[in-house]
């Protein structure tokens, strides 16, 4: 292969990974929103199978996590949904000194995946271009990088009924 061959390959590499780096930067997922115990108090679901409860003393309750979010720590199966419990708090988001309290984090105590390594998860308060509050996940999972979002549950949003949770696993 001729130098002129392998440096117009090597640029249309570049140009092509710049680009793709470029679009995921440029994508606005929305305004960080100040978040307090009274207006996250109550039930947030991510369509009809995943559903997040927080309690105004600083507790949760969840069902059907998406497993992306946690490391498998032998079996690597992660497709099974997670039910977890644990507490939340909040949070400046990670690159703010000052600004919206916009990272919800979860601390789970007990889980329903014995083959998962669980200490906890964040979720970003935001507030997206049709104005309604989300709860998102950013993670990478199996298709690259992904993201679910929360919603406030209106009256007629009721979780479904789970098994109980067991201990999480200890870890040292």
């Amino acid at each position: 292969m001729r130098r002129g061959s392998v440096s117009a390959a090597f640029l249309v590499a570049l140009v092509v990974g710049a680009a793709c780096s470029i679009g995921e930067a440029l994508q606005d997922p929305g305004d960080p929103v100040d978040m307090t115990t009274e207006n996250i108090a109550g039930t947030w679901h991510a369509g009809t199978e995943r559903f997040i409860t927080f309690g105004a003393d600083g507790t949760f309750t969840a069902l059907n996590l998406p497993p992306g979010l946690f490391d498998a720590s032998s079996s690597g199966a992660a497709a099974e949904p997670i039910d977890a419990s644990g507490r939340y708090t909040l949070a400046y988001q990670p690159t703010a000194t000052a600004g919206p309290h916009a990272t919800v984090r979860l601390t789970i105590d007990e889980h329903t995946r014995a083959d998962l390594r669980i200490g906890g998860a964040d979720l970003s308060a935001l507030r997206p271009g049709d104005g309604q509050v989300y709860l998102v996940f950013f993670y990478v999972g199996d298709q690259g990088n992904m993201t679910t979002g929360y919603l406030r549950c209106a009256d007629t949003c009721q979780p479904p009924a789970r098994a109980g949770l067991g201990p999480a696993p200890q870890h040292s």
